[in-house]
């Protein structure tokens, strides 16, 4: 659609460009939307001021939908008013294909980790022959320590793996090579956990060199896939959309990508279930075919790697880093690196204003995710210390790495009770539950699930025939018999983890994805999954304690630092729930129609112009409300630097 069409006030014309995507171009009576406009003329002509009335209070004004088109105010996927966004109830929106093209490549992707590393701390700990499966026969702590070591690796990975992928290779090469990676290294340990390998001695080497390859190819992967699947849904404004009983609705950005992560992370505990079955190969088969299937998952992971191409975007670390080694050297004040200011010490940088405050934005975010390494020193439990508690209890016949399907169970279960009924139940009711709330939540049920821990562990030491000892005594009938207490006891640490994976870890990526500024969405995520490797290079500091009779100490020491870190994150960061609130009542309330002010320039570049008439290199949507007033907001501020 091309041509004029006048605005409800007769003030201006709104012009629709007849381009892909037809943006609405305001212009003031008299005047043709392809002249070249002085920014201050086409301001003051408009007379745009914050609140200014446009429209009679009364008046209705006409719906013009994102194409241009006039639409009926009932319309589906219209953009909703401002009473509507208040008074509808919002729901998630339409999720594209493309989405969930980009989770099956996520999802295989966890898979394989947890297939390659449920039988490893078992591999690791214990030599062939015994009661409990194994290879190595290291013991346990060198065993923990080689796990929390590929875990530690696989966490940190993705900050320089991000920086590889702008210097060197892209974002999407990053994402295949490391797929490769990954999926080498799974065949590595396949082919040396084959009986032959073993016994000729070529294990210890094997996964030495494929827990390398899976901490790097893991780790960048992860950086990469995260955020690129929330990318995949692009919408940003509420639109009204009718419902299977033919109500109208209103859509939710927050509430879907809540929604895309919640179905994500239940995706995985399902694939977490079938991987941690994986030691029953291992027990009653062989290690070997417990790694060939993921193996053979890795390789069909890229597949849709391969499919997703056209969709990734370019990284800017190099510039992250330059521009804080130039805030630090500034006195630790990121303003300090600013153009202006480091034009005035004789350099000139390739960023601009806007760019800074998209790191000071970053930055604030990263605040809240530094609380984060405790709580994944406490979930990353269940991945070997738990494992060798169920192995010195009765478990009937069930292999002792393979309690963790427990915890892949108990999500499956809980995150859809969560997601379609605890949060569907209080949106219903307008009662919000933002995501600190959230994440305190998950934090006070970890605390929890660890002092519980902490019980099970006394209580072990408490039975008999070894007592302190488990497996270690003549009683034991050569690490046989273990101490007689059962390991479904576990089942409530299990559950407790789940639980807190919903309201923590898919909230926590949900806040990193959210929180960031468009051009920095890797880079915080990057930082999130690197909270993770901290928490595991602090389990390193616990390895004095992960042996017998030491253990009760250990989970009383980790539910303390827990406890106290929730504490930190509810009084510390509290306000941050309310003033999102705050900014959703002043930038969310739904306009009647968007368009943007354009004006062109001597040198023909689209500008848009800013409230004070001064000219940005930005993204400014001016919405228009029922209500008469004109409510303007920057999305993306470039600056001309």
């Amino acid at each position: 659609m091309a041509g004029p069409i006048p605005d409800v006030n007769g003030s201006a014309e709104i012009a629709a460009e007849p381009n892909s995507q037809s943006r609405l171009v305001m212009t003031p009576p008299g005047r043709d939307a392809g002249d070249d406009t002085d920014p201050g003329a086409l301001i003051s002509s408009l007379n745009i001021e914050k609140n200014s009335e446009v429209f009679p209070e009364k008046d209705v004004p006409t719906v013009v939908d994102a194409t241009g088109s006039l639409a009926d105010s009932d319309e589906d996927g219209r953009v909703a008013t401002e009473d509507e966004v208040r008074d509808l109830l919002h729901v998630v929106d339409r999720i594209p294909v493309r989405l969930w093209v980009a989770c099956i490549a996520g999802i295989l992707e966890r898979f394989v980790w947890y297939g390659a590393t449920a039988p490893l701390q078992n591999y690791l700990q214990n030599a062939t022959g015994g009661e409990v499966p194994g290879a190595l026969g290291l013991h346990q702590a060198t065993a923990s320590n080689i796990v929390n070591a590929l875990i530690i690796g696989s966490y940190i990975m993705p900050v320089p793996a991000a920086v590889i992928a702008d210097s060197f290779l892209g974002r999407y090469k990053t994402m295949l090579y490391s797929a490769i990676l990954e999926a080498i290294g799974a065949s590595i340990l396949f082919a040396t956990s084959l009986p032959v390998a073993i016994h000729e001695g070529a294990a210890l080497g094997g996964v030495i060199a494929s827990c390398v390859l899976l901490a790097i190819g893991s780790g960048a992967f992860k950086t990469t896939v995260v955020p690129f699947i929330a990318d995949q849904y692009d919408e940003t404004e509420f639109r009204i959309q009718i419902g299977k009983k033919g109500e109208r609705v209103v859509t939710s950005r927050e509430l879907t990508i809540t929604y895309i992560y919640n179905v994500f992370y239940w995706a995985i505990n399902v694939v977490g279930f079938v991987a941690d079955a994986t030691p029953l190969l291992e027990r009653y088969v062989g290690f070997w075919l417990a790694y060939l299937i993921p193996c053979c998952l890795m390789w069909l992971a890229l597949i849709p790697v391969l499919l997703g191409r056209n969709y990734f975007g370019h990284n800017i670390m190099p510039q992250v880093v330059a521009a804080l080694r130039c805030g630090v050297s500034g006195g630790f004040r990121m303003d300090a690196a600013k153009p202006e200011a480091q034009f005035a010490h004789g350099r000139v940088v390739p960023w601009t204003d806007s760019f800074i405050e998209d790191i000071k934005r970053s930055l604030l975010t990263c605040r809240v995710l530094l609380l984060f390494p405790i709580h994944w020193l406490c979930y990353n439990q269940t991945f070997n210390n738990l494992i060798s508690q169920a192995g010195q209890m009765v478990t009937y016949g069930i292999p002792n790495d393979m309690m963790k399907i427990a915890g892949a169970i108990s999500g499956i279960i809980v995150a859809p009770i969560i997601q379609k009924g605890l949060y569907s139940y209080l949106t219903k009711r307008k009662v919000e539950f933002r995501p600190i709330a959230r994440m305190t939540v998950g934090f006070i049920i970890l605390t929890l699930s660890m002092v519980y821990t902490a019980v099970v562990q006394k209580l072990i030491y408490q039975a008999g025939p070894c007592y302190e000892a488990p497996l270690a005594c003549s009683d034991s009938h050569g690490s046989t018999v273990p101490n007689q207490i059962s390991v479904f006891l576990q089942i409530p640490i299990y559950f407790g983890g789940a639980l807190a994976e919903v309201f923590c870890l898919t909230t926590g990526t949900e806040y990193a994805y959210n929180h960031a500024p468009k051009s920095m969405k890797t880079l915080v995520q990057a930082m999130w999954l690197a909270m993770a490797g901290i928490g595991t290079c602090l389990a390193l500091a616990f390895t004095p304690l992960t042996k017998d009779p030491h253990l009760v100490v250990m989970y009383a020491i980790l539910a303390g630092l827990l406890g106290g870190a929730t504490v930190l994150l509810w009084v510390l960061f509290r306000h941050l729930d309310k003033a999102k609130h705050d900014a959703d009542e002043d930038w969310n309330g739904a306009p009647v129609f968007v368009c943007r002010i354009k004006a062109k320039f001597r040198r023909n570049e689209a500008m848009d112009i800013s409230s004070d008439g001064s000219v940005h290199k930005a993204d400014m949507r001016i919405a228009v409300h029922a209500h008469g007033a004109i409510y303007y907001r920057i999305l993306s501020l470039d600056g001309l630097g």
